[in-house]
C-alpha cells in the first residue's frame, strides 16, 4: 500500500515551454490538466502527480546562458517502486545528449 505523499524537487535547465512540450513523452501520451504553472496527472491506478513549475530563469556560465526552473514533484498514492520507476523515466525523458 502506498505511503504519504512524497514531495520532490528539482532544479532543471529547461524552459516552462519545452517542459510541456516534452511531458507527454514522459506520461505515455496520457491525458493531464494544466493551470498555469500546475500540471496534474492520475494515472489508471488512481495514482496522482502534481507538477509545479517555478519561475524561470538563467544560470550563467561564463558567456552561456542556460534556462532554469525548479520542478516540484508531489506523488500521492505511489508506493517505492513505482515512485522509482518513474522518476527513472523522467530523468530519462528530460536527460540533454552531450559531447
Amino acid at each position: 500500500m502506498a505511503g504519504a505523499d512524497v514531495v520532490i524537487k528539482k532544479d532543471m535547465g529547461i524552459t516552462h515551454a519545452e517542459f510541456l512540450r516534452l511531458l507527454p513523452r514522459v506520461l505515455n501520451g496520457a491525458d493531464f490538466q494544466v493551470t498555469g504553472t500546475t500540471i496534474i496527472f492520475k494515472d489508471q491506478d488512481e495514482r496522482t502527480l502534481i507538477i509545479e513549475l517555478g519561475p524561470e530563469g538563467e544560470r550563467r556560465i561564463a558567456l552561456m546562458r542556460i534556462p532554469r526552473t525548479m520542478v516540484s514533484l508531489t506523488f500521492q498514492g505511489y508506493d517505492a517502486p513505482a515512485l522509482e520507476a518513474f522518476l527513472t523515466h523522467f530523468d530519462h525523458s528530460y536527460q540533454r545528449g552531450g559531447g
